[in-house]
């Protein structure tokens, strides 16, 4: 979509202005809300003048009428406090044009669409299932991928499910509503294997990466490797250096804590008890970033649930050369902002510069 002003219309706007009759060319602004703020100037100036007059009439009446040297340089004095304060007006009037960002004229400007294909690996084990992070790690997992989608405007995203087995839940698509709809059936009823499999979560998620479909520029792969880190399969180091000479970049999020949860057990949607081990004690999963940082290594592993993880993930995704699917040069109104702003810094350095020389006369005078 062109990237047009939110205020554009082809009738004429209450905040256009032409500068010349007759011509072509008309001024429009971007927020024009903030033209409201031009209403105080006037108030401003009033305020200034009737303080100078008070300010007068006090002195005349001090000296009764009689002319004075003091009278005299109290009078110089306040011409140029009006000039000064006619300067600041002018400079906070045209702030607040730039403010309003003035739109004149036309610019080329360039619309890409730019795509990677990103296959999301979900682990949903039962040890997924534990509360150590509220609600779940699985839920806190699948509400961090739900909102890394609706970041990657663009992108192409794909669904791994995993525990001992894996398969491609939602292949590579645009389709945001079809993949939350996938997204949102991850669990561990859907695959009866029990365990974590990750060697083969990793493979199925290259085939997925390799059999895209799709014509076009190549574009850059991404596996996102959401897990607990439980491993109980091996076989993973040749799955990772297969994906690494695919040129596949791999990261990966861990859910969970050191201090690790029970396993819950559902049965009907309720809670029925915890998992037990063969001794009868109650198992403990804990996170395990060892296997995640094999699979993405120091840089490309984050957790879940720390505060910016979700962020530094999509600051890795953004570091990417996305591939350009094609571009589109349209003209656009030109923001012409700068020239307000340079008109007002030049009132304002001027105010001050009349107010140092002001006080560098006053000096000479009382030193005479």
């Amino acid at each position: 979509m062109k990237d047009v002003p939110a205020h554009f219309s082809l009738h004429p706007s209450p905040f256009t202005l032409h500068p010349f009759p007759f011509s072509p060319f008309a001024v429009s602004f971007k927020s024009p809300e903030a033209l409201w703020l031009l209403l105080l100037i006037p108030a401003a100036v009033f305020l200034f003048a009737y303080a100078a007059r008070r300010r007068m009439e006090a002195l005349r009446l001090f000296f009764g009428g009689r002319e004075a040297p003091e009278q005299a340089y109290a009078s110089r004095v306040a011409r140029v406090r009006r000039r000064r304060g006619f300067l600041v007006v002018l400079g906070v009037a045209f702030f607040i044009l730039a403010l309003a960002r003035p739109l004149y004229g036309t610019s080329v400007r360039e619309a890409r669409r730019e795509s990677l294909d990103l296959i999301i690996a979900l682990d949903v084990s039962s040890s997924m299932l534990a509360e150590d992070i509220a609600p779940s790690r699985l839920e806190r997992a699948r509400l961090a991928i739900s909102q890394l989608v609706e970041q990657r405007a663009g992108d192409r995203i794909g669904l791994v499910v995993f525990s001992g087995d894996a398969f491609l839940q939602c292949p590579l698509t645009t389709d945001r509503s079809a993949f939350r709809l996938f997204l949102d059936a991850a669990g561990p009823d859907l695959v009866a294997t029990p365990g974590t499999d990750f060697a083969n979560a990793l493979l199925t998620a290259r085939s997925a990466l390799a059999d895209d479909g799709e014509a076009g520029p190549p574009r850059p792969r991404v596996l996102l490797v959401v897990s607990d880190g439980e491993d109980h399969e091996g076989r993973l180091d040749e799955a990772v250096d297969a994906l690494r000479d695919d040129g596949v970049l791999l990261l990966a999020a861990g859910v969970g804590t050191e201090e690790g949860a029970p396993i819950p057990i559902y049965r009907d949607g309720q809670r029925v008890g915890f998992k037990i081990d063969r001794n009868g004690e109650q198992i403990t999963s804990r996170l395990e970033e060892g296997v995640l940082r094999d699979i993405a290594g120091r840089d490309g592993l984050v957790r879940l649930g720390s505060g910016n993880g979700l962020a530094e993930i999509s600051s890795r995704l953004d570091r990417l050369d996305r591939a350009i699917l094609d571009a589109e040069r349209y003209e656009a109104s030109a923001e012409r902002f700068q020239w307000p702003l340079g008109l007002a810094l030049l009132f304002l350095i001027a105010e001050r510069v009349l107010a140092l020389r002001t006080i560098k006369t006053t000096d000479e005078e009382l030193i005479t």
